[in-house]
């Protein structure tokens, strides 16, 4: 038995997550975390005023709130965010996606067309991507 895995090309704006959502800079962990729990999403884009200034996902809230021992009722979504957001266009292959990912050591990453932030795509979409190109040969 064999196993084979064909690396994507398809284009990344057709596995990653849309609309995006999005928290402001100013609100609480704790309403990030019940906001992501209520999506059933694992990050959210932070917005200050009109633009976006990071993202927060639930390894922040993991690592740099609850495992600092900070209260998530008070920590600003601001305090603990992961910025800037990096991101890829929409249309580069799934494959240059993962390897970015890998390189920057990120679990999310903003997707763009023509500059603006259209979606969001995870280590989960792209497990699900490479998962329906996995086959098992004899």
């Amino acid at each position: 038995m064999a196993y084979e895995f064909e690396t994507s090309l398809e284009e990344i704006g057709k596995y990653m997550s849309s609309p995006v959502f999005f928290i402001d800079a100013e609100a609480t962990v704790q309403e990030a975390a019940l906001e992501m729990h209520a999506r059933e999403i694992g990050s959210l884009l932070v917005k200050k005023l009109s633009d976006y200034v990071g993202i927060i996902s639930e390894s922040d809230v993991i690592r740099k709130v609850v495992g600092a021992g900070r209260n998530p009722e008070t920590t600003r979504v601001a305090d603990v965010m992961t910025a800037p957001i990096l991101t890829l266009d929409r249309f580069l292959p799934v494959v240059e996606a993962e390897k970015f990912m890998q390189k920057n050591r990120v679990r999310h990453l903003g997707v763009t067309e023509e500059g603006q932030l259209v979606g969001v795509l995870s280590v989960k979409d792209l497990v699900a991507c490479y998962s329906k190109s996995f086959r098992v040969t004899e």
